[in-house]
């Protein structure tokens, strides 16, 4: 994960760490693309209300396929 930039900033001294964001060393196109698609799992979809007036009377597996 080092190689796309994924790991924690340090700044040590002594006895002492702090640990901070990512890192932007890396391939930023990847590192991107990594991120965007962890956050799409991790955030549920969103339906807005005209879908969902338009998806009624529809059968539920018919809306979970679509």
């Amino acid at each position: 994960m080092a190689y796309l930039g994924l790991v924690p900033s340090e700044h040590s001294s002594g006895s002492r760490t702090q640990r901070g964001g990512i890192t932007k060393t890396g391939n930023r196109h990847v590192r991107k693309a990594i991120i965007s698609a962890a956050w799409k799992y991790a955030t549920p979809p969103r339906c807005s209300k005209v879908l969902r007036d338009r998806q009624e009377g529809l059968p539920a597996d018919l809306i979970e396929f679509a």
